[in-house]
């Protein structure tokens, strides 16, 4: 993965602790009445295989609440693909600088890994087709931008939010929307009204109204905004039926046929490696793929936090401990 060296937001409940566990809280309150506070190496490791995200936030965190010169943090570089059980984070600092954050890093790492995975498996089925992620409407706001960023790092070509693409570095979708049409009137309107709006740079992909034919809409735009357009974008079927190659090869038919064969296809909707599969499998024309429900849906992809040694002296442990990870690259 390319460097993005993304600017996260640190908002100050974390930093109090107060998204802590309580627990964590009152761990803190013992430790620091009984004056103990030694320096521990804690590691976290992954309960599934998977592809890792999030380590650049906790480094975020924690460059916050340690102390530069009394603190290491080791990392496995984001978007590398991680084994059950592989030990992926290691913090070397004094217990009290940063225990009460277990329960931020272990959620930054679950959240960003397990959106990181599903669209890794996305766009492992897609090949060369980019995928862009569009589901920050299945999601809540404050946690929209970091899920685009992880789709970024697992493999998608961008997402879909302001700040999510910021802190990917990534260019964000750039589509009309339903409303707009629906508001307009007719797909025609909307996008010579968007075409006069948005600046030039800026892709001009149209919405196919799901209510009406697909490449009857496509021929209507296309002719009307000719070399402005760049795309077509097909959700759904009238009825709310899903999209099938038939369709997909008839749209492309159809704009060849009328000289339009620089405006793409784009196919939106709630994706899956599998489908992905099957439309390619059957030769669907499709020249981009926007996920509006996998990759937001995707289950957390768990870390498990272990103290390993306390004062330069290791722990026992329930297991066998695994072999220092070479993988594991100083990231503060």
């Amino acid at each position: 993965m390319t460097q993005r060296n993304p600017a996260f937001e640190v908002r100050p409940s974390v930093i109090t602790g107060d998204t802590a566990d309580v627990y964590l809280h009152r761990t803190q309150r013992v430790l620091r009445n009984e004056g103990i506070n030694p320096t521990v190496v804690m590691e976290f490791s992954a309960t599934n295989e998977g592809t890792l995200c999030g380590s650049m936030e906790v480094r975020a965190v924690l460059s916050k609440v340690t102390s530069e010169g009394n603190r290491e943090v080791w990392a496995v570089e984001e978007g590398q693909q991680i084994a059950r059980g592989e030990v992926c984070l290691t913090v070397k600092a004094p217990y009290s600088s940063f225990g009460l954050y277990e329960t931020a890093i272990c959620g930054i790492l679950a959240h960003h890994s397990g959106w990181a995975t599903a669209a890794h498996a996305l766009t492992a089925e897609a090949g060369n087709i980019p995928v862009v992620n569009v589901g920050a409407h299945n999601v809540h706001p404050s946690v929209a931008p970091v899920m685009d960023y992880a789709a970024v790092v697992g493999g998608c070509l961008s997402g879909s939010t302001v700040l999510g693409s910021r802190l990917a570095n990534s260019p964000p979708v750039a589509t009309v929307s339903g409303a707009l049409v629906q508001l307009m009137g007719d797909p025609v309107k909307a996008m010579h009204a968007y075409d006069r709006a948005v600046a030039p740079d800026v892709q001009r992909i149209a919405y196919m109204d799901p209510r009406k034919d697909p490449a009857e809409q496509a021929v209507e735009v296309a002719r009307a905004m000719r070399d402005h357009l760049n795309s077509v974008r097909i959700a759904r079927m009238p009825g709310g039926r899903a999209v099938d190659t038939e369709t997909l090869m008839e749209v492309r038919r159809r704009l060849d046929g009328i000289g339009a064969r620089h405006v793409s296809i784009v196919l939106s909707g709630r994706l899956s490696p599998e489908r992905i599969r099957k439309h390619l499998d059957e030769g669907a024309p499709i020249d981009v793929f926007h996920d509006n429900g996998y990759i937001s849906s995707a289950n957390p992809l768990s870390f498990l936090p272990n103290i390993l040694t306390i004062s330069d002296k290791l722990v026992p442990q329930e297991t066998e401990p695994l072999p220092p990870n070479s993988r594991l690259v100083r990231v503060l």
